[in-house]
Protein backbone atom coordinates (compact mmCIF):
# COMPACT_ATOMS: atom_id res chain seq x y z
CA UNK A 1 0.00 0.00 0.00
CA UNK A 2 1.44 3.32 -1.07
CA UNK A 3 0.53 6.66 0.49
CA UNK A 4 0.07 9.77 -1.64
CA UNK A 5 3.12 12.03 -1.56
CA UNK A 6 1.51 14.72 0.62
CA UNK A 7 0.33 12.17 3.21
CA UNK A 8 3.73 10.49 3.24
CA UNK A 9 5.44 13.85 3.83
CA UNK A 10 3.09 14.66 6.70
CA UNK A 11 3.64 11.21 8.19
CA UNK A 12 7.43 11.63 7.98
CA UNK A 13 7.18 15.09 9.50
CA UNK A 14 5.18 13.71 12.44
CA UNK A 15 7.77 10.98 12.96
CA UNK A 16 10.63 13.48 12.83
CA UNK A 17 8.84 15.73 15.34
CA UNK A 18 8.23 12.79 17.68
CA UNK A 19 11.91 11.76 17.50
CA UNK A 20 13.01 15.33 18.24
CA UNK A 21 10.60 15.50 21.22
CA UNK A 22 11.94 12.19 22.62
CA UNK A 23 15.54 13.40 22.30
CA UNK A 24 14.67 16.66 24.03
CA UNK A 25 12.95 14.75 26.83
CA UNK A 26 16.00 12.54 27.32
CA UNK A 27 18.33 15.53 27.41
CA UNK A 28 16.06 17.23 29.96
CA UNK A 29 15.98 14.07 32.10
CA UNK A 30 19.76 13.78 31.90
CA UNK A 31 20.20 17.31 33.19
CA UNK A 32 17.63 16.69 35.94
CA UNK A 33 19.37 13.45 36.95
CA UNK A 34 22.70 15.24 37.18
CA UNK A 35 21.22 17.53 39.80
CA UNK A 36 19.46 14.73 41.68
CA UNK A 37 22.42 12.33 41.58
CA UNK A 38 24.38 14.75 43.71
CA UNK A 39 21.82 14.14 46.45
CA UNK A 40 21.26 10.42 45.83
CA UNK A 41 24.25 8.24 44.96
CA UNK A 42 21.96 5.43 43.70
CA UNK A 43 21.05 7.56 40.70
CA UNK A 44 24.64 7.80 39.50
CA UNK A 45 24.32 4.67 37.33
CA UNK A 46 21.18 5.99 35.68
CA UNK A 47 22.87 9.37 35.21
CA UNK A 48 25.83 7.67 33.54
CA UNK A 49 23.51 5.89 31.10
CA UNK A 50 21.81 9.16 30.20
CA UNK A 51 25.20 10.85 29.88
CA UNK A 52 26.40 8.20 27.44
CA UNK A 53 23.28 8.58 25.34
CA UNK A 54 23.56 12.38 25.48
CA UNK A 55 27.19 12.22 24.34
CA UNK A 56 26.16 9.88 21.52
CA UNK A 57 23.44 12.29 20.33
CA UNK A 58 25.78 15.29 20.46
CA UNK A 59 28.48 13.39 18.58
CA UNK A 60 25.98 12.23 15.97
CA UNK A 61 24.71 15.81 15.45
CA UNK A 62 28.27 17.12 15.20
CA UNK A 63 29.12 14.52 12.54
CA UNK A 64 25.98 15.42 10.63
CA UNK A 65 26.91 19.11 10.81
CA UNK A 66 30.46 18.41 9.61
CA UNK A 67 29.19 16.33 6.69
CA UNK A 68 26.82 19.09 5.64
CA UNK A 69 29.62 21.66 5.77
CA UNK A 70 31.72 19.45 3.48
CA UNK A 71 28.79 19.05 1.13
CA UNK A 72 28.25 22.83 1.11
CA UNK A 73 31.89 23.42 0.24
CA UNK A 74 31.75 20.80 -2.51
CA UNK A 75 28.64 22.41 -4.01
CA UNK A 76 30.31 25.84 -3.89
CA UNK A 77 33.39 24.48 -5.66
CA UNK A 78 31.23 22.70 -8.21
CA UNK A 79 29.34 25.88 -9.03
CA UNK A 80 32.56 27.90 -9.35
CA UNK A 81 34.76 25.47 -11.27
CA UNK A 82 32.40 23.51 -13.50
CA UNK A 83 30.88 25.03 -16.57
CA UNK A 84 27.30 24.11 -15.87
CA UNK A 85 24.46 24.78 -18.25
CA UNK A 86 21.57 26.90 -17.01
CA UNK A 87 19.44 23.99 -15.77
CA UNK A 88 22.34 22.37 -13.96
CA UNK A 89 23.40 25.66 -12.40
CA UNK A 90 19.84 26.40 -11.26
CA UNK A 91 19.53 22.91 -9.77
CA UNK A 92 22.93 23.20 -8.05
CA UNK A 93 22.01 26.55 -6.52
CA UNK A 94 18.65 25.18 -5.37
CA UNK A 95 20.40 22.20 -3.78
CA UNK A 96 22.91 24.53 -2.18
CA UNK A 97 20.04 26.54 -0.67
CA UNK A 98 18.57 23.31 0.78
CA UNK A 99 21.97 22.41 2.25
CA UNK A 100 22.25 25.84 3.91
CA UNK A 101 18.80 25.38 5.45
CA UNK A 102 19.70 21.91 6.74
CA UNK A 103 23.00 23.24 8.17
CA UNK A 104 21.12 25.93 10.08
CA UNK A 105 18.61 23.36 11.36
CA UNK A 106 21.31 20.94 12.55
CA UNK A 107 23.33 23.77 14.10
CA UNK A 108 20.27 24.95 16.05
CA UNK A 109 19.62 21.38 17.26
CA UNK A 110 23.26 21.01 18.28
CA UNK A 111 23.20 24.35 20.14
CA UNK A 112 20.00 23.29 21.90
CA UNK A 113 21.60 20.03 23.03
CA UNK A 114 24.73 21.70 24.32
CA UNK A 115 22.93 24.41 26.35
Amino acid sequence: MSLPLAERDLYLLRIETEIRNKKNLLVKKKKDLEKKSKLNHYLSGVKNDYSKYYDYIVNEKQQQYNALILLKEYMGDLIKTEHLVDDQLRTAKYDQKDIFAEINKVKAELDELIE
